[in-house]
């Protein structure tokens, strides 16, 4: 019995051979690269005065004659009515296609590739290589999915396939780049179509076809670059699965691809789970299967909102892990994998102090801990009370935005409520701070000031702002005064010396009500990120710390042990056997590498990676920005490296871009 839920299939073989096996009318879409016969006009490698030649030379299999007559009838068979026919070529050979193709089909067309970085003329002496010709092929009622004009000229632009996309071991001197064929491969097939590629090369239409959500049938003669090809594909199902939606083939395609497997003779290993499998297969033809993976999502939330946590990507990361029984991770942050997989047991670490000290409180419920949180967050709701008892506030604005009062005289109005109101400012925060340090009355009367003043300059510059917009202002404005207080106190030594609760506490109540979560410290080691805003206004505790006391919590931490070490101390510590999984999240390669006060610098990049890659017996997982200095740490044998886009919701201080490439690196 066969599987109708098959992805690929690729063999080492003479396509001219397996396309003869190919049942009639099966195919949607045909996107090759066949052999151009360029290699015979090649000049070989081009010396130059003073330095190495110049490459020029072409692969031995661009020497073999190649003729289009065969293989035109074999396309048309087994393309269906409603096919496409994509053929890269060149200006030696397009003629022969047409010849052979353009009079069975109702329309041939072609689209050029231009290519904004060709190999120089080193001679000057002619015109730069920098086009390359796609020969298109289809019938009425042909598959046709039409974007918009400006998208739909037969006139593709990129530049050729660079690193790190482009292979050098084994080096393909055709690679096309993976965003070209997608294009194609969009426009010309619906998803969960079949792609057949008989010219395989190292898969690069494999993977387009792969990610998006396509059937892929692929043949190579060359055993090094199937190998390559087959690496490609299956990373690119795993990346599948890490960043595609799975394919829930519609009724009539699972019907069609049923008896297109009954027609074939030969036999398919089934699998219970969604398994990588041919639609075909020779006798002792080598294929990897995929390991099947026993993980499942816990369903808890993270600890603590933490820059570049991975809550988002939990959906792709699980599924995509190996089969372990400890959990590791060195850089825990926010714990949104820890928090999120499930594991026979957890060791986490982080060199944060502050951060391993919250996780340490929720760990052993600690009371005093809880007591603090609980008492910022009852101010919260009294900053709304207070708020809703002081209707001069809004009143005194109204009359400023009428010109009944001036900027000088709302100044003096602020001043003098904050001294008027100073007991029930200071009752917002409570008796239970009163012999701690205040500034709440001094940044209750610039906050309201500011917002006032600022409020007006934005009704002059676009129009007034409704009565909902006004109280939320003002509130913000209250808020952010209590805000900064504890802002205040979260910076004193004293506090975060003598009283480690309290300042455990306080680190809890900014990592919640900070500008975006985020942490920046001044050039005297200040927390200094403001208050987030209208939008966490509205943001109470309560939740959170109900969370952290559930049964549920309480049952994983059980499970737990925490480290608070430099990664490498805490990972030869433990010493990671080849039966656990270490996920990794570090800081990135950039500017902005400091988290909570804590470096981390290259040399620290570079001894993660050695240690991973050198010494490290577990299976690894590591999720970091993509820069060349980290791709070039990574780029070893028995290292996979896949890409992804990732959009911050906030580019702070413009150290971060908003949406940046993104390696998943492992080693298995």
């Amino acid at each position: 019995m066969k599987d109708p839920n098959w992805r690929k299939c690729i063999l080492r073989d003479d396509s001219r051979d397996i396309i003869k096996r190919i049942p009639d009318n099966s195919v949607d879409l045909i996107l090759t690269d066949p052999p151009y016969n360029l290699g015979q006009h090649s000049t070989g490698n081009i010396p130059l005065p003073g330095r190495s030649a110049m490459n020029n030379d072409v692969a031995e299999w661009d020497m073999i004659d190649f003729n289009p007559e065969e293989w035109a009838d074999e396309f048309i068979r087994i393309l269906k009515p409603t096919g496409n026919l994509f053929i890269f070529t060149s200006y030696n050979q397009l003629g022969r296609w047409y010849n052979c193709l353009d009079h069975k089909f109702d329309t041939s067309n072609f689209m050029i590739w231009h290519k904004t970085n060709p190999a120089p003329k080193i001679f000057k002496a002619g015109f730069l290589n920098s086009c390359e010709m796609i020969f298109t092929c289809w019938n009425k009622k042909h598959t046709w999915n039409f974007i918009s004009q400006a998208e739909m000229h037969n006139f593709i632009e990129s530049s050729i396939c660079m690193k790190p996309e482009r292979l050098s071991n084994p080096k393909h001197p055709a690679q096309k780049p993976v965003a070209i064929l997608k294009k194609m491969i969009e426009i010309a097939s619906n998803e969960n179509d079949i792609v057949f590629d008989p010219f395989m090369g190292v898969g690069s239409t494999g993977v387009a076809a792969i990610d998006l959500n396509r059937r892929f049938i692929g043949v190579e003669l060359d055993n090094a670059y199937f190998d390559a090809a087959r690496k490609r594909i299956d990373n690119a199902l795993a990346q599948g699965n890490l960043f595609a939606q799975p394919i829930t083939p519609k009724p009539q395609i699972e019907k069609e691809t049923k008896e297109f497997m009954a027609s074939e003779p030969l036999e398919i290993p089934v699998s219970p789970i969604r398994e990588l499998n041919l639609f075909f297969k020779k006798e002792n033809e080598d294929v990897s299967q995929m390991k099947i993976n026993r993980n499942i999502a816990s369903d808890l939330s993270p600890i603590i909102k933490w820059p570049g946590g991975k809550e988002k990507e939990l959906k792709y990361i699980i599924p995509n892990a190996p089969t372990f029984n400890r959990f590791i991770e060195p850089f825990v942050g926010g714990g949104s994998v820890f928090m999120g997989i499930e594991a026979e047991e957890y060791l986490i670490n982080d060199f944060s102090s502050e951060l391993i000290e919250l996780y340490r409180s929720i760990e052993k419920n600690d009371k005093d801990f809880f007591m603090y949180t609980e008492m910022m967050d009852a101010s919260w709701n009294n900053a709304i009370q207070f708020f809703h008892a002081k209707t001069q506030l809004k009143d005194t604005y109204i009359g400023y935005r009428k010109a009944l009062i001036g900027k000088s005289e709302l100044k003096e109005f602020v001043h003098s409520f904050c001294l008027i109101n100073k007991q029930d400012i200071l009752n917002i925060i409570g008796n239970d701070f009163s012999s701690l340090p205040c500034i709440l009355v001094k940044e209750m009367e610039t906050n309201l000031f500011r917002k006032m003043v600022r409020m007006r300059e934005l009704e002059i510059e676009k129009h007034e702002l409704p009565d909902k917009d006004l109280d939320d202002n003002i509130e913000t404005a209250i808020k952010s005064a209590v805000y900064m207080n504890y802002r205040y106190l979260y910076n004193n030594n004293e506090i975060s010396n003598d009283n480690i609760k309290l300042h455990c506490a306080l680190f809890f109540f900014m990592r919640n009500y900070a500008y975006s979560g985020m942490f920046r410290y001044s050039s005297k080691g200040e927390f200094n990120v403001p208050y987030g805003g209208i939008a966490y206004n509205s943001k109470f505790l309560k939740k959170k710390l109900n969370y952290y006391k559930s049964q549920e919590l309480r049952q994983h931490f059980s499970k737990t042990k925490i480290y608070n070490l430099d990664f490498e101390v805490f990972l030869r510590t433990i010493a990671p056997s080849e039966n656990d999984f270490v996920f990794l999240d570090p800081p990135y390669d950039s500017e902005f590498s400091t988290y909570a006060q804590n470096a981390f610098t290259r040399d620290d990049q570079k001894r993660l990676a050695d240690y991973l890659i050198n010494e490290c017996k577990a299976k690894w997982m590591l999720i970091i920005k993509n820069t060349d200095f980290i791709y070039n740490l990574y780029n070893k044998v028995g290292v996979n490296i896949r890409t992804f886009d990732k959009e911050y919701v906030v580019s702070f201080m413009n150290r971060n871009d908003k949406k940046v490439t993104h390696l998943l690196i492992t080693n298995y």
